[in-house]
């Protein structure tokens, strides 16, 4: 089984990034005020209150099906598609029947990593490799149910684990340099990340067709 070239894959998807870093980055940053608005009414409510507990359940569900048009978006960026800001928001606008698979691929996802946590760290942190690409495969296929987009993953990333791993690793100076400016450096280190994850997936898809 041919390994993916991890440093390959980053500095693709930094030429693909090219001459669109700033819509880019202007969608992760609609991404980043629309999880901050969705907290606001929390703090509202008192603490530890049945409405603030209700509440946290709906951002919950907000940020999960959020989390695909960050997914979608950067897909796009990879296939070399026409982008649009709407692509964000697309697990709203692709029906209920879309919302609630991606909703409980995330809630499963989420639910088997820590499961799999409680018996030993290691076997979450596979596990949670192993479903690495399941938003992609449900993007690719949104008929999938939860547990089809799961098992697909899996299959995807049999071999592979380990090289997303070390395409994470390649992104840590990235993440310090975020924090050194104060967050204010992800706005565009979050496309450049989302940019690698998507090419990783396509070239994994592409290696595996």
């Amino acid at each position: 089984m041919n390994a993916l070239d991890t440093a390959q894959i980053k500095q693709t998807a930094w030429e693909k990034l090219g001459g669109k870093w700033a819509p880019a980055g202007f969608v992760c940053l609609i991404y980043i005020l629309a999880t901050i608005i969705i907290d606001v009414p929390s703090h509202f409510f008192e603490e530890n209150s049945a409405g603030q507990d209700a509440w946290e359940i709906v951002e919950f569900i907000f940020n999960f099906i959020l989390d695909m048009g960050l997914v979608a978006y950067f897909y796009d960026v990879v296939l070399g598609r026409e982008l649009f800001y709407k692509r964000l928001f697309v697990g709203f606008t692709s029906g209920i029947e879309f919302a609630l698979r991606l909703f409980f691929t995330q809630f499963f996802t989420f639910f088997f990593i820590v499961l799999w946590s409680f018996l030993l760290i290691v076997p979450g942190i596979m596990r949670a490799y192993s479903y690495g690409v399941a938003l992609y495969v449900l993007l690719d296929n949104p008929k999938y149910s939860p547990f089809e987009a799961l098992k697909k993953s899996k299959e995807m990333m049999f071999g592979h684990r380990l090289e997303l791993f070390v395409l994470e690793l390649r992104f840590i100076p990235w993440l310090l340099l975020g924090f050194i400016t104060l967050g204010i450096g992800f706005i565009w280190i979050i496309p450049y990340f989302m940019t690698a994850y998507s090419e990783f997936y396509l070239q994994l898809k592409e290696k595996q067709a």
